[in-house]
């Protein structure tokens, strides 16, 4: 593909240290197409230390016209990765891809041939979750791929999980000036409300395209105390965001947002528990809960209990901690 041709779909791939996982990721990229070469695939290598960049340097080679990697020499993380991309990105439709799941064979193919079919701005499409550290084969038949569903994306928050970027094609227009925030959780739910709220022409496929593999080990289940401390700063932000787009929307709409709150208010006591933060830092996240009656948690099942009871009386929570850490250890 010359620079001067068109470009239908850019693949957006942040990458740090997935060396073990490029084999996998690459060749099911690579088994996308379904004959039309008006694509590109840009990888951002975010100062990996183990031989991604090596890599993704061969594929380059390979696909010289359909590949562009960008390699940064510090690394930023995944939303600083991504926007970077969005940057340059050349596509006049734009998806994200995380190089540890797969996608079904032709996935890409079959999804563009819809999304120009339908003469939307954006197409969401069905995901399955792989749990643990299986390696994923990829998966050859997505299922039925006919729209299930049309409307804007207002329609679209009230009927559907939202939240996931890696799980719609963008209309490049639609995007704009969207971006990434700066943070280590929930950046995808603010990147991808930000632009439903434009209220786009929307269609929708069941087909489980993306295969996402869900491992214990991944940003999202660190036990690192640091990183939980700024994942709890991070979810905070996530609800505050949530809160301010409440303003203006129906009802429904507003019922969505507050389901998805108490999502994150559960990930966030979760994560309280784990970390080693102290009571000082605790107090103002559960005020905030309190404020937005996000806390106590609903639900009666133990583990819910159990951290109601931590964090609503903070003078258990040295007791607290270690059984909430010893009953998920077993779980």
């Amino acid at each position: 593909m010359k620079d001067q041709e068109i470009i239908s779909l850019s693949v957006i791939v942040p990458c740090y240290n997935v060396e073990q996982y490029l084999d996998k990721s690459l060749s099911c990229l690579e088994n996308q197409w379904g004959g039309r070469t008006d694509y590109e695939i840009i990888f951002i290598n975010d100062a990996s230390t183990d031989g991604t960049i090596q890599k993704l340097s061969r594929f380059k080679e390979r696909y010289p016209d359909n590949v562009v990697i960008i390699d940064k020499k510090q690394n930023e993380g995944v939303s600083a990765g991504r926007n970077g991309a969005l940057d340059i990105a050349r596509g006049t439709w734009v998806t994200f891809f995380d190089p540890d799941d797969v996608f079904v064979k032709d996935g890409y193919y079959q999804l563009l041939t819809l999304a120009e079919k339908e003469q939307i701005d954006i197409l969401s499409f069905g995901i399955a979750i792989v749990e643990g550290n299986a390696d994923i084969e990829m998966p050859v038949d997505s299922g039925n791929n006919d729209i299930v569903w049309r409307g804007t994306s207002l329609d679209f928050i009230q009927k559907y999980r939202f939240g996931i970027s890696t799980t719609y094609l963008y209309r490049r227009s639609a995007i704009g000036d969207h971006r990434f925030p700066k943070m280590s959780i929930c950046e995808d739910t603010v990147f991808s409300v930000s632009i439903l709220l434009g209220n786009w022409r929307m269609a929708r496929t069941d087909a489980k395209m993306y295969y996402y593999l869900f491992r214990p080990t991944s940003a999202t289940n660190t036990k690192n105390s640091a990183r939980l401390s700024s994942q709890c700063e991070d979810i905070i932000k996530g609800i505050n965001f949530l809160e301010e787009c409440k303003g203006g929307q129906d009802a429904a709409i507003q019922k969505r947002f507050l389901f998805q709150q108490q999502i994150f208010s559960s990930n966030l006591l979760t994560r309280l528990m784990l970390s080693d933060q102290r009571s000082g830092e605790i107090k103002p996240k559960i005020a905030r809960l309190r404020e937005l009656s996000l806390f106590p948690l609903q639900g009666g099942g133990l583990m819910s209990r159990l951290l109601n009871a931590a964090f609503g009386h903070l003078w258990l929570l040295p007791i607290a901690r270690p059984l909430y850490r010893f009953h998920r250890n077993r779980s």
